[in-house]
C-alpha cells in the first residue's frame, strides 16, 4: 500500500466565465510562489490559461480533465504532479457545476474538486450586486450533495464597499471572504472567441500581474487561505501506469520528436509531452516561425495555436516549409492537430479573405467561417478499430480535406463527422487528442519513428 500524499491545495472556481478566475489565479499563484512555491492546474481542456500559468511561474501547468482522464486515473494525474513541500493551485473553467454537454456534473470543476478531494475558492464578480450576492453563493454552497466551497474572493468591488459586502456575505452565508480585487483598466484582458488572448500579445503582461499581485495582497487573508488549503485530507493512488512496462523499459531511448513550439504553435497537453519523455524518447523543440529549417529528428508533432495571426511570417519563410514537405515525403512520422493540421496544407485563407501559402505537404486549404466548427469533446476510433482515442475540437477554421481515418462520437453517442487525414506515416486533422486516454496510439507512433529512425541509419550506411 503506498504511503498518503499530503498536498496542500485549493482550487479558484466561479459561478460563470468572465468572473477573474484567471486574473486571481495568476495574481496568487505569483504571490504565493515566493513563499511556499506552487504548482499550477487547469481544469478542462483550455490551452490558453495554462500559457498564463507558465509566464507566472516559468513552470509547466497540468490540465485535469473530467473527461480525458476519469476517476482514479485523475487522482493519479493530480497526484504525481503535485508536491508536499508546494501548494497546488487548480484553476477551474467555465461555470463550477458546467460539464459534459452544459448538462453533466461530469468533467465540471465540481467533478475535478470531488475527485482530488480539493477545497474550493469561489470568485465572485460584484459588478451591479450587493445582497444579491448571498443569494448566489448559498445557492452554490447548497447545489450539490457534497458541499467543497470553502471561501470566498470578491472580484471588481470597491475599497469602500468591500467590509460592508464581506461582513454581510460571512454572515449570511456562514463562509469566510478572503480577500479581493478592484475595477483596474491596467487589468483589462481581452478575449478571441470564447478565451483570453495570449500572454504573449498582452503588453507589460509581468508588471500587470505585480500589480494585480500587490492589489491583492492588500486585502488577501493568507492565515484563513493556507488553513483551508492545509486542511485537507491525503492522497494515495494505486492505479497502475498503463505506460508502466515501457517506462521502466525506456524502449524509446536515443529517439528524437521534433515538436512546434513558438507563437503561432504553442497548445499542448503537458502529459502529452511527458509521455513521450518518460518512455526514453528526447523531445526537441523548433520553430516553423523562426527557424531556417528541421533539426535532425526521427519524427515530427505540430500542435495547434494561432497560425492565421502570422499566416504572413509563416509564408515567407519557405526553408522551414520545404525541410518539412521533404521529410513527409520521406514518409518521417506526423502527428498535426488543429493549427498544424493548417499549416501543413496548401493554403489558408484568414479572416480577412487573403489567401497565405503554407507547406502544401497535405492537399487542400483551410479557410476562416466565422462561428466554431464541431465545439467540444469526443470521441475518435480509427477505421480499422485499432484506436479509440479522447480529444476535443475548438476551431473557427474550416478545411476543404477534413480527411476520414477517424471518426468521432460525442460524449452523448451521437455520430460525427469523418475526420484527420492519414497519408502514409502522417496524421493530421483539426482534433485535439490526449494520449493518456488511448496509449496504443503514441506507442504506435513511436513504432513508427523508431522504424524510420532504423532506415535513415540504413540509408546512410549504404
Amino acid at each position: 500500500m503506498k504511503a498518503k500524499k499530503r498536498i496542500r491545495r485549493f482550487m479558484i472556481a466561479s459561478p460563470c466565465s468572465g468572473s477573474g478566475k484567471t486574473l486571481f489565479s495568476c495574481a496568487l499563484m505569483n504571490l504565493l510562489k515566493r513563499k511556499f512555491g506552487v504548482a499550477a492546474f487547469k481544469c478542462g481542456p483550455d490551452f490558453i490559461d495554462p500559457l498564463f500559468h507558465k509566464k507566472v511561474l516559468d513552470l509547466p501547468s497540468v490540465n485535469l480533465d473530467g473527461y480525458f482522464d476519469c476517476g482514479k486515473d485523475l487522482l493519479q494525474l493530480f497526484v504525481e504532479e503535485s508536491s508536499e513541500d508546494k501548494i497546488s493551485i487548480v484553476e477551474g473553467a467555465m461555470g463550477f457545476f458546467d460539464g459534459l454537454a452544459g448538462t453533466s456534473l461530469q468533467a465540471s470543476c465540481y467533478d475535478v474538486a470531488v475527485t482530488t478531494k480539493t477545497p474550493v475558492i469561489l470568485v465572485v464578480d460584484v459588478r451591479g450586486a450587493s445582497r444579491s450576492l448571498c443569494a448566489t453563493i448559498k445557492g452554490f454552497k447548497k447545489y450539490a450533495r457534497r458541499n467543497v466551497i470553502k471561501g470566498v474572493f470578491l472580484n471588481k468591488a470597491s475599497k469602500s464597499f468591500y467590509p460592508l459586502l464581506k461582513n454581510m456575505i460571512e454572515k449570511e452565508c456562514g463562509i469566510k471572504v478572503l480577500g479581493f480585487l478592484p475595477f483596474d483598466e491596467r487589468l483589462a484582458w481581452k478575449s478571441r472567441h470564447l478565451g483570453l488572448v495570449l500572454p504573449n500579445e498582452i503588453q507589460d503582461f509581468k508588471n500587470q500581474i505585480e500589480i494585480a499581485s500587490a492589489l491583492l495582497e492588500e486585502s488577501l487573508d493568507e492565515p484563513a487561505l493556507l488553513k483551508i488549503a492545509s486542511a485537507v485530507c491525503g492522497l494515495k493512488v494505486v492505479t497502475k501506469n498503463p505506460f508502466e512496462k515501457i517506462v521502466k523499459e525506456k524502449k524509446y531511448t536515443g529517439l528524437k520528436i521534433g515538436l512546434a513550439y513558438d507563437d503561432a504553435f504553442c497548445f499542448y497537453y503537458k502529459k502529452n509531452i511527458s509521455i513521450i519523455e518518460e518512455m526514453g524518447a528526447s523531445v526537441e523543440y523548433f520553430s516553423p516561425l523562426n527557424d531556417g529549417g528541421l533539426p535532425d529528428v526521427d519524427g515530427i508533432i505540430i500542435g495547434g495555436g494561432y497560425p492565421e495571426l502570422y499566416a504572413d511570417k509563416l509564408e515567407e519563410n519557405c526553408s522551414m516549409k520545404d525541410s518539412i514537405c521533404a521529410l513527409v515525403k520521406n514518409n518521417i512520422p506526423v502527428l498535426a492537430e488543429c493549427g498544424g493540421f493548417m499549416y501543413l496544407q496548401k493554403e489558408l485563407v484568414c479572416q480577412d479573405g487573403k489567401k497565405y501559402k503554407m507547406c502544401g505537404a497535405i492537399e487542400g486549404e483551410s479557410f476562416y467561417t466565422g462561428k466554431l466548427v464541431r465545439f467540444g469533446y469526443a470521441q475518435y476510433t480509427s477505421k480499422d478499430l485499432r484506436f479509440k482515442i479522447r480529444g476535443h475540437e475548438f476551431h473557427y477554421f474550416e478545411s476543404s480535406n477534413n480527411g476520414d481515418e477517424f471518426l468521432s462520437e460525442k460524449p452523448s453517442g451521437r455520430k460525427g463527422s469523418p475526420c484527420i487525414v492519414k497519408q502514409k506515416n502522417l496524421l493530421a486533422g483539426f482534433p485535439h487528442l490526449y494520449y493518456n486516454s488511448c496509449p496504443e496510439f503514441i506507442v504506435f507512433f513511436l513504432d513508427k519513428a523508431a522504424a524510420y529512425k532504423a532506415s535513415k541509419k540504413v540509408s546512410n550506411e549504404r
